[in-house]
């Protein structure tokens, strides 16, 4: 594991070199995906018998849509921003106006279309995951993205947290929809029968890869992300327009939009009833808010210190609080070699319990400390102390 987890480390850069040239790793991706998109439809279409004319009017239209939906969002957030299903909506509905405007067959061309679609995809997760974004949760095996991906906006207090790679796992379970997608049209099968393939395939695996997402950028609603809505309603109206007779009738399509929709509502059940708070503490916003004020509080630690019960701790002791009340304050004990972080965490809004102290010093350790052995010592009712030693010392002890 850990020679995957050191190859894996230097796989990944914001920038490659070609011709002893650099550029961005992410762009050569996109780059890589439009070619092997183009070649990817001209061979369908050659097979189908469609017309390559028409392909490349579909083809142009695509990217037109992408770029003025590209430039849309950046205006409007001020930003560059690429969600994937906002672009797949848009180009499949444009080039379903299109393929009526000029009098063509719209299913046979959006199976072709969408396989694209997922191709490109498959090169953009690849982006994704050389660059940094759409980053997956801390984990043992994973990626340790550095201080130059921080530089080109990967999220800062993650630089040197290894993070699972699920963008690289997306990558790989679109490749395999793609690749079994092609073989439905080879195979001659009916009109939108590779359409509904695709989008009920990736809606079910996204909906399950946003659980282990990690960037905290991404928009959620009712404790689930904006993707998983996406999912489930094209999966809910993949199955409407099958019922309806719009597009080939499969009945496990039924079964995975099902299966689905009962998964979210035991997801909402069990936070409810189980793990409402530690599903709260440990939302990809809060997680954010803690480790800023992780940050904000080791930067403000006086380097005067006095001597208390033995101990030489600080004698400005500086103290952030979380939008859901949680107080955190961070020193040193220096008098111990190797010295020792330590963590006070206590709660604004009602007296912390052990099990949220232990979540909290968790969280402490993925994000500052990943080497380092926590111990959890509870001072008075409420007030909770968290010693953080390297993990030798750790093991010594």
């Amino acid at each position: 594991m850990k020679q995957i987890n050191d190859y894996m480390d230097k796989l990944v850069r914001p920038q490659v070199h070609i011709l002893q040239r650099p550029y961005y790793a992410f762009q050569v991706c996109g780059y890589m995906g439009l070619i092997l998109t183009v070649l990817l439809g001209m061979a369908l279409s050659i097979h189908k018998g469609l017309s390559l004319w028409v392909l490349s009017g579909v083809v142009g239209i695509a990217i037109l849509t992408f770029l003025v939906l590209a430039m849309v969002a950046k205006i409007i957030v001020g930003e560059e921003q690429l969600t994937y299903y906002h672009h797949e909506i848009a180009i499949m509905i444009v080039t379903a106006i299109f393929l009526k405007m000029i009098n063509q067959l719209v299913l046979p061309y959006l199976d072709v279309t969408i396989l694209g679609i997922g191709l490109f995809l498959v090169c953009g997760r690849v982006g994704c995951l050389m660059v940094g974004c759409c980053h997956g949760r801390p984990s043992k095996w994973g990626i340790c993205y550095r201080k130059e991906h921080a530089d080109n906006g990967f999220t800062h207090y993650y630089v040197g947290i290894r993070l699972f790679p699920i963008q690289g796992l997306e990558s790989l379970w679109v490749l395999v929809i793609v690749i079994i997608g092609a073989f439905f049209l080879l195979d001659k099968q009916p009109p939108g029968e590779t359409l509904t393939w695709y989008v009920i395939t990736y809606g079910l695996g996204r909906f399950c890869f946003e659980f282990v997402r990690g960037d905290p950028e991404r928009p959620y609603f009712f404790s689930f992300s904006e993707a998983q809505w996406t999912s489930i309603v094209l999966m809910c109206a993949v199955v409407g327009c099958e019922l309806s007779g719009a597009l080939p009738f499969r009945l496990w399509h039924i079964v995975a939009t099902s299966g689905v929709v009962l998964s979210m509502i035991a997801v909402v059940l069990t936070r409810r009833f189980r793990g409402a708070v530690r599903h709260q503490l440990l939302s990809l916003r809060h997680i954010r808010e803690f480790a800023e004020a992780i940050d904000l509080i080791s930067n403000r630690v006086s380097g005067r210190t006095v001597t208390t019960g033995g101990h030489t701790v600080p004698d400005i002791i500086p103290i952030c609080s979380t939008s859901l009340g949680v107080q955190i304050s961070a020193g040193k004990i220096k008098e111990t070699e190797p010295s020792i972080d330590h963590y006070a965490l206590s709660s604004q809004k009602e007296t912390m319990n052990k099990e949220t102290a232990n979540t909290l010093a968790d969280l402490i350790i993925q994000l500052k400390h990943p080497n380092g052995f926590k111990e959890l010592v509870s001072q008075r009712q409420g007030v909770f102390h968290v010693l953080v030693r390297p993990i030798n010392a750790g093991d010594q002890k």
